[in-house]
């Protein structure tokens, strides 16, 4: 049964490369420079360059071709598609070169002739990357994770679930229960990946019960524990059950990221080859290889007047990846899904509205889930995603705004 489901399991894809933001911010300051504003291109990727601009609030009037008649488009919205030689004779109008480069033959000399030099040159790999970041996922690809706990027995700085500054809280059992089987229904039974995690997940008594309830609704899905591993070991012989007996007979892989702690990690991947667990450990589980250099602690900064840059959110790490089901609502990312403990620890008031999740049971399919996670929720505005960096090693938390600020 296991080697079966292992066999006929897809590759989850979680990570896109993400848009340069210094490109993005010249584009947004070009786009100023204009009352009227054309995609050069139309096909499938200026689509959803379209969507980007109208994620921005920027108003485009169209599409820019050499010959337009006969055109259709189907992945986005419809908008007026031109000729390009009419395009460069209107007043006070910009061009975004969106198309391939091997086409800009056909533009740029008839603009250079023309004396029309408004135009912004996209580099392919912006072109390539908001298209990746912007298009709803198959359902193959189609991810959710679950915060069995919010607490966690480390205290880590600059926590992206606030774990460090939870009170204890563990998920409710029949809510779990309940919102796994309306989500079963929805996809139909069918997802590519589940996360279990938290704060640290290991803390939840019953999280032997809450892997029988995600493999009983999605049977085929690839089902993770992300934890940190220090309580791993005890679970072979907990009063509630074999952990790792249950991860071998359900298939569930365990993914720990490595602290600079005093633990010997190495006992664990030792226990995973007896067991026959498929085990990852990796100081930046977000790397696109897994490694076990000194664990970085990253800076997501906030903006707490909610009026980041909007451009800025197509280069957020979460965006359309990493969602997140929480009693009853599927949120966006978990910055935005667990930002009550942040604003109860620091009195702050950061707001979430109906447009930031959507209530699960007043859903119709996963492809609702898919539509959301793929557009800029009015949540972003408080991610200054512009300011995010690497910030230093890991240390235990001060505990204070600073961190996030």
């Amino acid at each position: 049964m296991n080697s079966m489901r292992n066999s006929s399991r897809a590759k989850i894809h979680l990570f896109n490369d993400l848009p340069h933001l210094y490109e993005l911010e010249e584009m947004m300051a070009f786009c100023t420079k204009y009352e009227h504003l054309y995609i050069c291109g139309a096909e499938e990727n200026q689509e959803y360059l379209l969507k980007f601009f109208d994620n921005c609030g920027i108003n485009i009037d169209g599409y820019a071709v050499t010959c337009p008649e006969g055109l259709a488009l189907s992945h986005y919205r419809k908008v007026p598609i031109l000729a390009i030689d009419e395009v460069i004779q209107k007043p006070d109008t910009g061009v975004i070169l969106a198309l391939p480069d091997r086409y800009y033959r056909y533009f740029i000399p008839k603009f250079r002739k023309a004396g029309y030099s408004s135009y912004f040159v996209m580099t392919e790999y912006n072109k390539r990357t908001i298209a990746e970041q912007l298009k709803p996922r198959p359902i193959e690809e189609m991810t959710f994770e679950i915060n069995l706990a919010d607490h966690c027995n480390l205290s880590c700085q600059m926590c992206d679930h606030y774990s460090q500054l939870s009170e204890e809280n563990f998920v409710n059992m029949e809510t779990f229960e309940k919102d796994l089987l309306q989500m079963g229904k929805l996809y139909n039974h069918r997802a590519g990946a589940i996360t279990l995690l938290g704060g640290e997940p290991l803390l939840h008594k019953e999280i032997i019960k809450c892997l029988k309830i995600v493999r009983r609704e999605f049977p085929e899905a690839e089902l993770i524990i992300l934890t940190n591993g220090l309580l791993l070991l005890k679970w072979e012989n907990s009063p509630n059950g074999n952990l790792w007996q249950a991860c071998k007979e359900l298939d569930v892989h365990i993914t720990v990221t490595l602290y600079p702690v005093k633990f010997d990690y190495a006992p664990l991947k030792n226990k995973a080859e007896e067991y026959g667990i498929p085990l990852a450990m990796s100081s930046n589980i977000h790397a696109d290889e897994l490694t076990k250099v000194v664990k970085i602690s990253d800076k997501h900064v906030f903006n707490l007047s909610c009026d980041a840059p909007k451009y800025g959110f197509i280069s957020c790490l979460y965006f359309n990846k990493f969602n997140v089901l929480r009693e009853g609502r599927y949120y966006a990312c978990p910055v935005s899904a667990c930002i009550g403990i942040f604003n109860k620890k620091f009195n702050q008031n950061l707001q979430l509205t109906e447009k930031d999740s959507v209530d699960i049971y007043s859903t119709e399919s996963w492809e609702d889930f898919a539509a959301f996670s793929a557009g800029r929720v009015p949540f972003c505005g408080y991610c200054d995603v512009l300011n995010w960096r690497r910030h230093s090693e890991w240390k235990a938390s001060s505990k204070k705004i600073e961190e996030y600020v």
